[in-house]
């Protein structure tokens, strides 16, 4: 390389450092900039989530003075948006707007919202983060002290609030309750005059008792019903509600669940100790657990019956239809009807398993008693469903034989009677003869527990349910009416039918539309006939025949 070379690369080199030395600050600061540019463009990507809820639900979700979300939900769910990194905006309401909004997609999600069916069809539910129990709040001068003295007394609630589809209208208490939009406000026309009691959840009419300074408000009698709150999202947005799952349990694993209780001082009502659940627990689960193993065995059984048959499916085209139908209704009841209890067993024995060493006596008996209803319930439907498999796939053997008609009645009446005492119904059965009849005991308690169930869901309360008999030639006819709601013509035609469906009572009653299903096979069985009779308002009568002896 010549020297004129080598000079005109040096004086190149002394150029571009000359450059960059007078530059480099205004350079630095460039991509100083940029580094910004992009941070704040990396959050544009962040995720937005709208949070709904109640604007006076404190210490749960209510708005501030500065309209600004506060509450222990509001931290809890900052927790979690922190952990994914999530975007919140808040958009709190009163109550009845806000599960409006969650239902109209103004909101991807609402704070502090209990099960019920009702919202079952329109929410998607997390599961539990924290517990709760409704009371009965009165003025202390009050001669409200219980449950059983509300019946003609003015309650006051908060709308849309779930102790109205959960307590009030099963106890036909709508037409004395007066709704308003906070809990909070309840309570101050409460202790104004206003009304005789409110049903709140206790922590909320506490936490309003000491933040209004009043004095002449109290809680009076055992809770009434035991709540869990989750947090809800719209039918299918089964992303959302796997995040927000597995941001409660890192909430609750790491502690930091207990952290936000104690930083807000939530009021407990210390009343409930179990060491008993784990059994009661275990008994509601084994009648689920052994329906699953024998409907897979079921399923088997059927699959190979299908197999063995496909040389002459032609012929058995109706048969098989009857079949299809026949599993696609069970795998329908097990799907939706034994939801409901399972969810109930479930939250119940985890919230005794999270608080067993902070529950009384006194609530115990109370916790345990709803433990074994549902379980009964469970265990009733998972009998019906086995009954009706078993009659479907030629597995059940009918074994006619002499029976005391009366005393059938009667034992089955006393499987029934704490049902229809729940409901102040009365059970008569004194026209029902003392003779005998030529019939399979199990499937004739089967008839009965069916036939009169059904009459006490459908009573009103103070109803009456009567059973009776009478020999027609060769056989027995035997009666079983209510004087409850009655049926329209369409429901009427449909009873007996696969697809019928089930209405609820007048309680909210559940049931899965086997019963009367079963009760058609079973009569039929023993030659007989099965078919009602009703009119709308005003009661039905249930009549089949049997042979006598």
């Amino acid at each position: 390389m010549n020297n004129d070379n080598r000079g005109k690369i040096l004086k190149f080199v002394y150029s571009v450092l000359l450059i960059c030395i007078v530059f480099l600050p205004e350079g630095a600061k460039g991509f100083e900039n940029l580094e910004v540019e992009s941070s704040e463009a990396s959050n544009d990507f962040k995720q937005k989530i709208i949070v709904g809820g109640d604007y006076d639900y404190k210490p749960y979700t209510y708005l501030d003075k500065d309209g600004k979300a506060k509450g222990f939900d509001v931290d809890l769910i900052k927790s979690i948006a922190n952990q994914y990194d999530l975007d919140l905006e808040f958009k709190f309401t009163a109550w009845d707007q806000a599960l409006k909004n969650l239902q109209e997609g103004k909101v991807d999600l609402l704070l502090s919202v209990l099960y019920t069916d009702s919202r079952d069809t329109l929410y998607d539910y997390t599961i539990p983060y924290n517990e709760d129990y409704y009371g009965i709040f009165v003025r202390k001068d009050s001669d409200v002290s219980d449950i059983s003295d509300l019946s003609e007394k003015q309650i006051i609630t908060l709308e849309g609030d779930a102790s109205v589809s959960g307590f009030i209208k099963p106890m036909a208490l709508l037409t004395n309750t007066t709704l308003v939009e906070s809990l909070p406000d309840a309570i101050q026309l409460l202790s104004e005059g206003e009304g005789d009691a409110v049903l709140s959840p206790y922590s909320i009419g506490m936490e309003a008792i000491e933040d209004l300074q009043i004095e002449n408000v109290q809680v009076v009698g055992p809770s009434i019903m035991p709540i869990l709150y989750r947090f809800a999202v719209k039918k299918g947005d089964s992303q959302l509600l796997s995040l927000l799952n597995d941001g409660i349990d890192q909430v609750k694993v790491s502690g930091e669940k207990e952290k936000l209780i104690q930083k807000w001082d939530i009021p407990k009502r210390n009343e409930v100790s179990m060491e008993r659940v784990i059994h009661y627990v275990g008994i509601g689960l084994i009648p689920i657990l052994l329906t699953i193993a024998l409907l897979i065995l079921w399923t088997k059984s059927l699959r190979r019956s299908v197999a063995k048959n496909t040389q002459v499916l032609q012929e058995k085209t109706e048969k098989l239809e009857e079949l299809n139908a026949t599993k696609d209704k069970l795998f329908s009841v097990i799907a939706h009807d034994l939801r409901s209890p399972f969810n109930s067993i479930l939250g119940l024995s985890e919230l005794m398993l999270i608080n067993i060493t902070h529950y009384s006596d006194s609530h115990s008996k109370k916790m345990i008693r709803q433990i074994h209803n549902s379980a009964k319930n469970t265990l009733t439907l998972t009998e019906n469903l086995l009954s009706w498999a078993q009659s479907q796939t030629g597995q059940l053997k009918f074994q006619p034989e002499p029976v005391r008609l009366k005393k059938t009645v009667d034992e089955v009446v006393g499987v029934t009677e704490s049902s229809a005492k729940a409901k102040m119904t009365s059970l008569d059965y004194s026209k029902v003869p003392d003779i005998e009849i030529h019939a399979d005991e199990n499937m004739l308690k089967s008839i009965f527990y069916n036939l009169i169930s059904n009459a006490i869901k459908f009573s009103h309360t103070q109803g009456k349910v009567e059973i009776s008999a009478e020999m027609k030639g060769k056989q027995v006819m035997v009666i079983v009416s209510d004087n409850g709601v009655g049926m329209e013509e369409e429901t009427k035609r449909k009873l007996f039918q696969i697809d019928s469906g089930s209405a609820r009572g007048t309680a909210n009653e559940k049931g899965s539309g086997l019963g009367l299903l079963l009760c058609k096979e079973f009569v039929e069985k023993h030659g007989g006939e099965i078919w009602a009779e009703s009119e709308l308002g005003k009661g039905s009568r249930f009549y089949f025949t049997i042979p006598g002896s």
